[in-house]
């Protein structure tokens, strides 16, 4: 009889575009996979979030899954709670992917909101997955597996270098994301949320474009060339069209909505900047790093996996807006910057390919899974 596993998520999305090749490789193995997107609310303390753990409780009964693979903060708490429920004879063994903890580990009342229901979930983690150095420290300091030496550090779920390559743009291309052929663009690939700070973004860029006017004398025709993308959707992406409005910088910034051919509108600028709060590890800004585009980028965890500071791209302070603008203008005037950024951006991505991560995730499912059957068989 084959063994079963449970793929789970907040959204089916985030399954489509991280877990196909883990669950194609499972397949193979000769596993039988589910994949399930729970029905959770944003709203951590949701009604909804009680129903999908019952609900999540009822599927694990139900399909006799020996193994449960869960990702995303909201889902991974709801499947946990859910295999707390059950029977300690009936539970299977639960490997958590942390994406990236929604919390820094200071004293602030959003940490304790986050991390304790990490806390309570831990004793049914029987291995866990962090992806950058900063949750590495937070899980081992707080012992958010069974056992600290069940606590891996992995480099992403891994991307597709031959999808993330530097090509030259056609001229539909750019015309299809409202680029001329001598604009300077910056890409922002984010759904639009107060995690992802596109108001800060504005503020800064509005702040870069004044600073260059000021400097730029009667070149100041270069100045319009400049454009910033910003692609996604999100519940604030009408707030922000509203805000560039306000700031009357309507002809510079762009809306081309959520897109699937991200690599195409990569190919159609010449650098990324991404503002966010905080990171797991982001896959927008491994796809530019592909792509060799040099990336600006707030000096948080996740993006300090990705960006050494001017060596592939720039850090800002978090919420530094006058060095997040002097940042743009820096990549914006200094052509050799940019080169040298080039050059080290897609080097920099060579341990995160799929080819390197999936077979390395994948040792970890094999060996922990193997001594944790010979453990419970000998217990028997």
């Amino acid at each position: 009889m084959s063994k079963k596993i449970l793929y789970t998520a907040s959204t089916k999305i985030h399954l489509k575009h991280f877990h196909l090749p883990y669950i194609e490789a499972f397949k193979n193995l000769g596993w039988e996979v589910q994949a399930e997107a729970l029905p959770v609310s944003k709203s951590f303390f949701s009604l909804k979030n009680i129903r999908a753990i019952f609900y999540t409780r009822q599927m694990i009964l139900r399909e006799g899954f020996d193994v449960i693979s869960t990702h995303t903060t909201l889902a991974s708490i709801i499947a946990r709670l859910a295999v707390l429920l059950i029977g300690r004879r009936r539970r299977p063994l639960v490997f958590v992917t942390a994406h990236g903890y929604l919390f820094h580990d200071d004293r602030s009342l959003k940490k304790w909101i986050y991390l304790f229901p990490e806390i309570l979930c831990r004793r049914v983690t029987d291995v866990l997955m962090v992806m950058n150095h900063e949750d590495l420290t937070i899980a081992r300091k707080y012992k958010l597996c069974k056992e600290n030496t069940k606590i891996y550090y992995i480099n992403g779920m891994g991307i597709d270098l031959a999808r993330f390559q530097p090509v030259e743009a056609t001229k539909s291309q750019r015309e299809a994301f409202g680029l001329n052929e001598n604009d300077f663009a910056f890409a922002y690939a984010a759904e639009f949320s107060k995690r992802k700070n596109h108001r800060f973004l504005l503020n800064g860029f509005v702040n870069a474009m004044r600073q260059l006017r000021q400097e730029a004398g009667e070149k100041i025709s270069e100045v319009s060339r400049i454009k910033l993308v910003l692609a996604g959707n999100g519940s604030l992406l009408e707030e922000m069209k509203a805000l560039v409005k306000a700031l009357g910088i309507s002809e510079q910034v762009l809306f081309p909505g959520y897109i699937t051919n991200i690599e195409e509108l990569y190919a159609c600028c010449q650098a990324a900047v991404t503002t966010s709060k905080i990171e797991g590890l982001p896959f927008h800004v491994m796809e530019a790093l592909c792509c060799r585009l040099p990336v600006i980028a707030s000096d948080i965890k996740g993006h300090q996996e990705l960006i050494s500071h001017g060596v592939n791209g720039l850090l800002f302070e978090s919420e530094n807006e006058a060095q997040l603008a002097d940042r743009i203008v820096e990549l914006f005037k200094n052509n050799e910057l940019r080169d040298k950024f080039k050059v080290a951006a897609a080097e920099k991505m060579e341990p995160f390919s799929i080819e390197s991560v999936l077979p390395a995730i994948m040792g970890i499912y094999r060996k922990n899974i193997a001594s944790m059957e010979e453990s419970k068989h000998d217990n028997e």
